[in-house]
């Protein structure tokens, strides 16, 4: 709980700006909450970028691409700027200032004063107990191809339909599984680096995939089993996902769905439905 009590002794003026501000917060917060929008705003870090360069460095359509600088331009994020027919997309860094004087200034010697503690208990002062969360995302895709064929793709071609947003370098050259138990679904770098995402404990070709991963900061500190299950309908699969998180975990069910939706709805099913007629 933030401490709000004191606000009862602002002057009058202060109280009549507060919701205007609160409000104007709100919908920056809101507009930061969409981890594709955080991608958005990592990008014109760099550079502006048009509108059409921005579509390219995402998997998912031009017009959701749009629907999200909609969404960041309403919250005074970027500014759009027009040249002949090109629509150029720009780094307004001012409302992220405002968040940080609002939210992060003020609470630094907080901030800093956990941090001590929290040295000091690694340092071997007795740790308190902490309660463990667990978390539990489940999503269903329809994919309109065989099981043996969403099979393959999900787990040999796991590097074609893997978006790069969820890259953690920006060496990555690409994204594999060693289909067998104790196999690892892992990023590789080059040269023998990588990271690990999943490890295979329990296997059922082609009908399901067990895999427990541990998330490091700033995704946890957790464990995450995941589950994955093929089922025919029809000429088509159903696809069952089931992710269970056990600790510390930063984008709750909300934000794992999301993630997920785009990594097997976006990525996988379109990249087994785009190769319909070819690969099948």
């Amino acid at each position: 709980m933030l401490p709000y009590g004191h606000m009862m002794t602002l002057p009058r003026a202060a109280e009549r700006r507060e919701p205007e501000e609160q409000s104007e917060l709100v919908t920056v917060w809101a507009a930061l909450a969409d981890p594709t929008r955080r991608r958005i705003l990592d990008l014109l870090r760099e550079r502006p970028h048009t509108t059409g360069a921005l579509a390219d460095e995402f998997p998912s359509s031009r017009f959701a691409v749009m629907k999200h600088l909609k969404v960041l331009e309403s919250a005074e994020l970027i500014i759009v700027r027009r040249e002949g027919r090109e629509r150029w997309n720009h780094l307004n860094v001012v409302p992220l200032q405002l968040l940080y004087d609002r939210w992060v200034k003020p609470y630094q010697a907080i901030w800093a004063q956990k941090m001590a503690d929290l040295k000091r208990q690694l340092e071997g002062e007795t740790m308190k107990a902490r309660s463990v969360t667990v978390e539990e995302a489940e999503l269903q895709i329809t994919i309109a191809a065989a099981p043996e064929r969403v099979w393959k793709a999900l787990t040999e071609e796991t590097t074609f339909w893997w978006a790069k947003d969820f890259y953690t370098s920006e060496r990555t050259l690409g994204v594999h599984m060693e289909t067998k138990l104790g196999g690892k679904l892992y990023e590789d770098y080059g040269n023998g680096a990588g990271a690990v995402w999943y490890e295979i404990f329990a296997l059922h070709p082609p009908h399901s995939i067990d895999l427990k991963g541990n998330l490091a900061v700033p995704y946890g500190p957790a464990l995450s089993l995941l589950h994955l299950e093929l089922k025919a309908e029809g000429k088509g699969t159903i696809l069952r996902l089931s992710d269970s998180t056990f600790g510390v975990s930063k984008d709750g069910v909300e934000g794992k769905i999301d993630g997920w939706r785009q990594l097997f709805e976006v990525g996988l099913k379109g990249y087994v439905e785009g190769q319909r007629g070819g690969s099948d």
